[in-house]
């Protein structure tokens, strides 16, 4: 099936590794111009970009500069992918002030921040297209990831109000939410494939983790113009871990 995502102008955060790199080099593949944000330096970004930029989504500017360079190098913007963010472990009560605040702009604000500055040139745009990046956790709470739980609920909320929002204006927005798919984080959490497989055979029917390239292409389906009729929704990625309807 072709996606129609030739020439398509494509924003992708967080794409520096895991999630993010694998959607970025997805819609290359598939003959997008992408601007690939990351902001690890330690890490390189996907080969065949129209255009890379090394940022953190967290600084109050940063989204703002990022619209700018999309503007810039693609001259508008089809698609976003905000597939920046990460877990942050504690329980409520080990959790201060400035731990809240850092998970939530790492998570939630900071993709707020960037469909702000991102409005105008997606409204500008032919068939817009915004998928955000959420996580299983956001409907079954993942135990001693409170902050991180929080923050994705709030990133799918952000996509069905945004859906309803801008339906007139003919922009989707979708969710994906990944269950366990293996990055760099989760590999720290799970070292080996002994821990990894006894958590997957009592967890997991599929009875393995899933890789991110199992999640670009439900991405890449979600961004593009082939998509018409889908929007305010959250797609499960997990291997059938999800326990609800």
């Amino acid at each position: 099936m072709d996606l129609g995502l030739g020439g398509r102008r494509v924003l992708v955060t967080g794409a520096s590794g895991g999630l993010g790199a694998a959607i970025a080099a997805g819609f290359v593949a598939e003959g997008a111009r992408v601007l690939a944000a990351g902001r690890d330096p330690g890490h390189p970004l996907p080969g065949g970009v129209a255009a890379g930029v090394r940022l953190d989504l967290t600084a109050p500017d940063a989204p703002r500069r990022l619209v700018d360079l999309a503007a810039g190098e693609l001259g508008g913007l089809d698609t976003v992918v905000a597939a920046a963010g990460g877990a942050v472990r504690g329980r409520f009560d080990d959790l201060d002030e400035d731990a809240w605040d850092a998970g939530l702009e790492l998570n939630l604000r900071s993709t707020v921040r960037l469909l702000r500055a991102a409005l105008p040139l997606l409204r500008a745009g032919d068939a817009a297209r915004v998928v955000l990046l959420s996580a299983l956790s956001a409907a079954e709470p993942r135990a001693g990831h409170v902050v991180s739980n929080v923050g994705k609920a709030g990133v799918a909320a952000l996509a069905k109000t945004l859906s309803r929002e801008l339906a007139a204006d003919g922009v989707l927005v979708n969710c994906v939410a990944p269950g366990r798919v293996r990055s760099r984080q989760l590999d720290r959490a799970f070292p080996d494939d002994d821990a990894r497989g006894a958590f997957a055979g009592q967890h997991i029917p599929l009875g393995r983790f899933g890789s991110p390239e199992e999640v670009v292409p439900v991405a890449l389906l979600l961004g593009s113009p082939r998509n018409t009729y889908v929007t305010g929704q959250t797609v499960g990625v997990d291997g059938g871990m999800a326990a609800h309807l």
